[in-house]
C-alpha cells in the first residue's frame, strides 16, 4: 500500500484565528476563527478521507477495517481502531486550563474509549505566547480549589515562554493550557476526552460562558506530577551523513523522533506504520525505483503504511533547514 495523504478538517474554536489556512496551504471554509486542523483522524467526531491516489475518497476507518495488516502491520491495536489523532493548533488566545483523563477514567467519566495522552511541537510563537504545563511544586488539591474560587487558577501552574522547536509531553492527568499566538503540531491518542477546569472568565461564540468540568478535572489530575519542561532530546546514532535526529518522546501510545535533513534519509521504521509531519522546509518522499514520489512542504502530513516498502526522504529546500517529525505507533503489549 502506498503512502496516504488526507484532507484536513478545520475545527472552529473561540481561541483560534486564521493561520492554519496559511500553514496547510488550504482555504478555510468560513470566516470563523479556526483553532484546530485535524489532519489524520479516525475519531467519530471526524474521520479523515484520502485526498489523492488509488484510495482517494476512502475513509481511514474503512481502510483500517479492510486493509488492517497492510496499513497497521505490527502496530495494529487489539481493538482494530486507528490509535492516534494528529492536529495542528492555532492558539491565538488562551485555551482553557484543562486536563485529560487516563484510559480507565475516560471510560468511566466519558463516552470515549480511550484517555488522552498527547505531545506538542511548537512551530510559531508571537510576543506574549505562553505554555502552562503541570502544577507548580507543592500545589495541593486544596490550593487549586482555593484558586479556582478566586479565579486565579493559572497561579497554580508551571508556565514558560515557548520557542519554536520545543516539544512538550503531556501525559494524561497533566493540567495544561497554551495561547497568546502559539502554533503547534499535536500528536495524541484518538480521543476527545477533555475536561475544562478554568476558562479565563470569557464567553463562548454564543455569548455565554463555556461549560466547565471541575469535578471531573479534579478527579483526573495526577497530583504527584510536577512541572513539565521541554526535553532536550536524545541523539539518534548511525544516521546518514548530513542527517541529524533526536528522540523526543517514548510512551505507550506513540514515539516521536525529529530529523533534520542535510541529505537523504531511508525511513527508519521498516514494516511498521509511521506518520510524518513536515515542520520546516520541503522534502520529497520517494521509493528507490521511483514508483512513488511526492514533494511535501511545511504543514503537510503523510501516513506511511506498514507495507509501503522501502522509502526515503530527500531534501528539496535548503539542506539543514528541513525538519521532519516521525511518529511511530509501538507494537501492542
Amino acid at each position: 500500500m502506498e503512502p496516504l495523504v488526507f484532507e484536513p478538517y478545520f475545527r472552529p474554536q473561540v481561541w483560534g484565528q486564521r493561520r492554519l489556512g496559511r500553514l496547510l496551504g488550504k482555504a478555510l471554509p468560513s470566516d470563523e476563527p479556526f483553532g484546530e486542523a485535524w489532519v489524520i483522524s479516525a475519531h467519530p467526531h471526524h474521520v479523515s478521507r484520502v485526498a489523492e491516489g488509488p484510495h482517494q475518497g476512502a475513509s481511514l476507518t474503512d481502510l483500517c477495517a479492510r486493509h488492517a495488516p497492510e496499513l497497521l502491520g505490527h502496530s495494529a491495536p487489539a481493538d482494530g481502531q486507528f490509535p492516534l489523532l494528529v492536529k495542528f493548533l492555532d492558539c491565538h488566545a488562551q485555551l482553557s486550563i484543562q486536563v485529560h483523563p487516563t484510559d480507565e477514567l475516560a471510560r468511566r467519566l466519558t463516552r470515549e474509549r480511550a484517555g488522552k495522552t498527547e505531545a506538542w511541537v511548537v512551530l510559531e510563537v508571537e510576543a506574549g505566547g505562553r505554555i502552562y504545563a503541570g502544577l507548580r511544586p507543592g500545589v495541593t488539591r486544596a490550593d487549586l480549589e482555593r484558586h479556582l474560587a478566586a479565579g486565579t487558577t493559572d497561579q497554580c501552574l508551571h508556565s514558560f515562554t515557548p520557542k519554536p522547536g520545543d516539544c512538550i509531553f503531556l501525559s494524561a492527568g497533566t493540567v495544561h493550557a497554551v495561547g497568546g499566538g502559539v502554533v503547534l503540531a499535536e500528536v495524541q491518542q484518538s480521543s476527545d476526552a477533555t475536561f475544562r477546569l478554568f476558562d479565563w472568565n470569557r464567553l463562548g461564540s454564543d455569548g455565554k460562558p463555556r461549560a466547565l468540568h471541575i469535578a471531573e478535572s479534579l478527579a483526573s489530575i495526577n497530583w504527584e506530577a510536577g512541572p513539565v519542561r521541554p526535553p532536550a532530546g536524545t541523539p539518534i546514532a548511525e544516521l546518514p551523513a548530513g542527517v541529524h535526529g533526536e528522540q523526543l518522546v517514548r510512551c505507550d501510545y506513540f514515539h516521536l523522533d525529529r530529523f533534520h535533513l542535510g541529505g537523504p534519509l531511508e525511513l527508519p521504521y521498516p514494516k511498521r506504520l509511521s506518520l510524518w509531519l513536515v515542520l520546516e522546509g520541503e522534502a520529497e518522499l520517494q521509493s528507490p525505483d521511483d514508483g512513488y514520489h511526492r514533494a511535501f512542504r511545511r504543514g503537510e502530513t503523510v501516513l506511511v503504511p506498514a507495507t509501503a516498502g522501502p522509502l526515503r526522504w530527500r531534501p528539496r529546500s535548503v539542506p539543514g533547514q528541513i525538519s521532519l517529525l516521525g511518529v511511530q505507533v509501538p507494537a501492542p503489549g
